[in-house]
């Protein structure tokens, strides 16, 4: 497939599972990504079971809310609040988001083994990885992930951000350095990632440019189905969009 439309967040509760379970069945989403820590976790793998989905929900690794599943990184304050909570400190300071000490990277290496586990134990098996907030894409951590992608054997892990023009050198260079990392420890075919927003920026909006893209690289964009008002809606895409996309399916 020339791109795939991933909705994040599955599993943080029953309303975002809602929406998702929606997005499916209107043909919005073609896969999805489960949160293991949240509170709606076994909900969303029940709904994904009834609705036919299961073998497309991967996991969305998560450090930055709710509880962590592991102890032993509830003690570190650059990722948990003293109630033990993830508190996403390490996510705003640039300095931590590209160096940490060798023991906050083996507690994030416990955490993400404890989700796979958890993910594992609910009833999931597709190794697609993403994250929240995509931390994944953060240095540190993912030194922790490239220690557990041989073990489990990742069939997916999702790129950084690059549906862009512009940005400083330095953001340029670092996203090209993990995106080839990325592709070297976990082969696949996908060569952009971003929302629909981003995919229209980068082709100006040009049918011609944008099936030319979808000719020579699969492209994955990312989702986030929700309610408001009563109605469904997403906070990365106006519902046209999704037409839109439906309608390039057809294209490529």
């Amino acid at each position: 497939m020339p791109f795939f439309v991933n909705a994040d967040d599955f599993g943080r509760n029953s309303e975002t599972n809602r929406a998702i379970c929606e997005a499916f069945e209107k043909g919005y989403t073609d896969h999805t990504t489960v949160m293991v820590n949240m509170e709606a976790a076994a909900q969303a793998f029940e709904l994904s079971e009834k609705n036919g989905f299961r073998d497309r929900v991967g996991l969305h690794l998560n450090l930055t809310e709710g509880f962590p599943l592991s102890r032993e990184i509830r003690g570190n304050p650059l990722i948990c609040s003293a109630d033990g909570r993830f508190n996403a400190a390490f996510y705003h300071n640039t300095k931590y988001r590209l160096y940490m000490d060798s023991l906050s990277i083996s507690q994030i290496e416990g955490e993400f083994r404890a989700q796979l586990k958890r993910f594992s134990e609910l009833g999931f098996s597709e190794l697609h990885i993403d994250s929240h907030h995509h931390v994944h894409t953060n240095y540190p951590v993912f030194l922790a992930l490239k220690r557990l992608c041989g073990e489990f054997g990742f069939t997916y892990i999702r790129l950084s951000r690059n549906l862009y023009r512009g940005g400083s050198i330095l953001n340029r260079i670092y996203k090209g350095l993990y995106n080839r990392g990325v592709k070297k420890l976990c082969p696949h075919r996908v060569g952009y990632f971003g929302s629909f927003k981003d995919l229209m920026e980068f082709t100006g909006n040009d049918p011609a440019r944008l099936e030319r893209l979808g000719m020579s690289e699969n492209i994955e964009i990312m989702a986030h189905p929700l309610y408001s008002g009563g109605e469904l809606t997403d906070s990365e895409l106006p519902m046209t969009a999704y037409e839109a996309l439906g309608q390039l399916h057809g294209i490529m």
